[in-house]
């Protein structure tokens, strides 16, 4: 067991979700449920409250219940004990399921990371019984980075009146985010110079302020361990933000935000592609990148590459610019397909629906400028051919879109811009039972629906995205984001005629800084194709003003936004929440048409963020897709060598055998 030992005590690289995970016993009769918490101090040591509980019968951990208080950096560690039939046991594993937040070692001394707040189980096992306590870490830290004094400080912690000569621009007010982003850069206008300032995150785990300055046009932005700090304390409930400021020589600070944040207990994985429409690129944020980059000409493929759509699993990229590939590998970062060798025109397969693995091409029909091309039916992506007997023969759709699982095929209709669904068979290529899910109407702000994307799968026995996200607008001003106006909807894609305003995404009665320059200017949405966090994502396209770093007309300001979207709208409730800007993109160029690709899954015993990296339905569990394994005794299964205890061990037939001698 000592090889086993070493390898479930390697820290956590990564961050997993707190949930269920872990080696958790199959029976309620292995799980110890914990008393209420009383009390404080006691043996974990100051700023530590303990609760103990026992079972006769049962292997039982004390403290049952802990709540820990990291207080600027300084940890204390605390002693757990397991008990059985009330005497002391010592269990040969112990583990815990957020290694984010604390690490256990062999004799179960619990010791806190000092990053962050939040709530983990120990585990331990004895004699194959199990079982678990919880932990509850609250992170507090002050941080002062402008050398100000205490009189100030206590001026800026205590401020109550409302700032009335700032004004706020970045971020909004009710913003849910997802975990896994840059910190967002807080932004605000009339200031002066000499202004110091305090920043106060506030939630059930955290209480981390930190004091500084900033010059007109004033910004801010968290370093990365202090946004990691609010982001992973927040465990998916409201975060409180309170931003105020003191003038020099002033003796009142004021408030010049008072905000509730959500961050959402997932993060969203993989890349975004967008077109950087002033420069004719398709260009990727890759994850954690603080800036695009373009993949294609660093490949060697240069000319305008736009008009793009990815497929869902992120492996393929379909252009119809005027770059004479049209067909692109992203995992092997190769060209597969150029139509002009296939005697089709590379503008056709401008803007087409891709099936999620990347297989299956669908034309755009759409009068965009370029133009889209025309062609009915179905062509395989690779070869460029038109595939037989697909149901789509004669028929021409406009902005047509996949679903991520692909048995839905969303589109509008040519002359009266209704939207429509077909189901799709993969296996076959065929579509077929056509709906009408929405009219566009006729009044003047809804004559027309563009660009619709559909959901990705919320549950196993929902099957693929029962919803479809796009924007109206008037017809033929917002068909290309190019003049407007523009506004997201999203509706049913299984029941007829519902259909939801995104009032908060779309800004609808928010104070936005600019005022009504900022509405009526969104585009092109998509769904990121995976649920994280309890939500829905949508990227899409707006000619809003972002803060005060891209503050021109609606002709000179174009950038990616993205919103959080409830995973079970109810049919009177906006299901949308405040958009964000999306981190890593360059504000000074004109963005558009933005797709969240997931990244290939990650294969069992290998590192990984959260569930949904894993392949197979694994849960990640301490940093790795399946939890960390126990190795196998000779006679035990295995997959590979690897696998077994014995390191000259081999893998014959799937059990550990011993070496044959020589």
């Amino acid at each position: 067991m000592e090889k086993w030992i070493r390898f479930w005590f390697v820290p956590a690289l990564f961050i997993a979700l707190i949930g269920p995970w872990g080696c958790s016993a199959s029976g309620e009769s292995n799980m110890f449920t914990a008393a209420a918490t009383t009390g404080s101090g006691g043996e974990g040591g100051e700023g530590v409250v303990l609760t103990t509980g026992s079972s006769a019968n049962e292997l039982t951990l004390e403290p049952a219940t802990i709540d820990i208080s990291v207080v600027d950096g300084v940890v204390t560690p605390v002693q757990f004990k397991a008990l059985r039939g009330g005497e002391q046991v010592f269990p040969g594993k112990w583990w815990v399921d957020y290694g984010q937040l604390a690490a256990v070692d062999v004799e179960g001394k619990l010791t806190p990371t000092g990053k962050m707040g939040g709530v983990l189980k120990v585990y331990a096992e004895h004699d194959k019984a199990e079982a678990s306590a919880i932990v509850k870490i609250r992170f507090e830290q002050r941080i002062d980075t402008a050398g100000i004094d205490d009189a100030t400080k206590k001026l800026l912690e205590g401020a109550t009146t409302v700032d009335v000569d700032t004004m706020w621009t970045y971020p909004y007010d009710g913003t849910t985010f997802p975990k896994g982003l840059a910190a967002p850069e807080m932004m605000w206008n009339g200031s002066t110079v000499g202004d110091v300032y305090f920043a106060h995150f506030k939630s059930d785990f955290l209480d981390y302020g930190i004091f500084f300055k900033a010059t007109p046009p004033s910004r801010f932005m968290l370093a990365t361990e202090g946004w990691l700090a609010v982001s992973e304390s927040s465990m998916g409930g409201p975060t409180d933000i309170k931003v105020t400021r003191l003038v020099e020589k002033a003796k009142e600070a004021t408030v010049i935000a008072d905000h509730d944040w959500t961050i959402a207990r997932g993060r969203l994985r993989g890349t975004v592609y967008y077109w950087a429409n002033n420069l004719g690129r398709v260009v990727r944020i890759q994850p954690g990148a603080t800036e695009p980059d373009d993949f294609l000409a660093a490949a060697g493929q240069n000319g305008c590459s736009a008009c793009h759509t990815v497929s869902a699993d992120g492996r393929t990229l379909v252009l119809g610019g005027d770059i004479a590939t049209n067909t692109y590998d992203l995992v092997n970062d190769q060209p597969v397909l150029a139509l002009g060798s296939v005697g089709k025109a590379v503008r056709n397969w401008a803007m087409p629906a891709v099936s999620p693995d990347g297989k299956y091409i669908v034309e755009n029909n759409a009068d965009l400028p370029g133009p889209p091309g025309g062609s009915d039916g179905v062509f395989d992506a690779v070869t460029g051919q038109k595939l037989p007997n697909t149901g789509l023969e004669g028929t021409m759709l406009d902005y047509p879109a996949f679903g991520v699982e692909g048995t839905k095929l969303v589109y509008v209709e040519h002359d009266k811009r209704d939207l429509f669904v077909y189901n799709f068979d993969m296996m076959t290529a065929v579509a077929s039972s056509n709906t009408k899910l929405i009219d566009a109407g006729t009044e003047m702000d809804r004559d027309g629906i563009f660009f619709p994307n559909v959901s990705p799968t919320i549950s196993s026995k929902q099957g693929d995205g029962i919803y479809t996200v796009y924007h109206r607008g008037k017809y033929p001003g917002s068909k290309d984001t190019r003049f407007g106006p523009g506004d997201l909807y999203m509706a049913s894609a299984t029941q007829a005629g519902v259909e939801w305003r995104l009032a908060a995404a779309n800004g609808d009665g928010y104070p936005f800084a600019a005022g009504d320059r900022d509405r009526a200017f969104n585009y092109e949405p998509t769904f990121a194709p995976d649920t994280t966090g309890g939500y829905m994502w949508v990227v899409f396209t707006s000619r809003r003003t972002y803060g005060n770093r891209a503050t021109g007309g609606s002709t000179q300001v174009k950038q990616l936004w993205m919103m959080a979207v409830d995973l079970q709208p109810e049919a009177d409730k906006d299901p949308s929440h405040p958009a964000f800007w999306v981190s890593g993109q360059d504000p000074s160029t004109l963005n558009m048409r933005g797709y969240w690709a997931l990244d290939p899954c990650v294969q069992q015993g290998n590192m990984c963020n959260e569930d949904g990296e894993c392949c197979d339905g694994n849960p990640c569990i301490d940093g790795l897709c399946g939890g960390p394994q126990e190795c196998a005794e000779i006679g035990e299964l295995c997959n590979g060598a690897s696998d077994c205890c014995d390191p000259t061990a081999l893998c014959l037939d799937g059990i550990c055998q011993p070496e044959a001698p020589k």
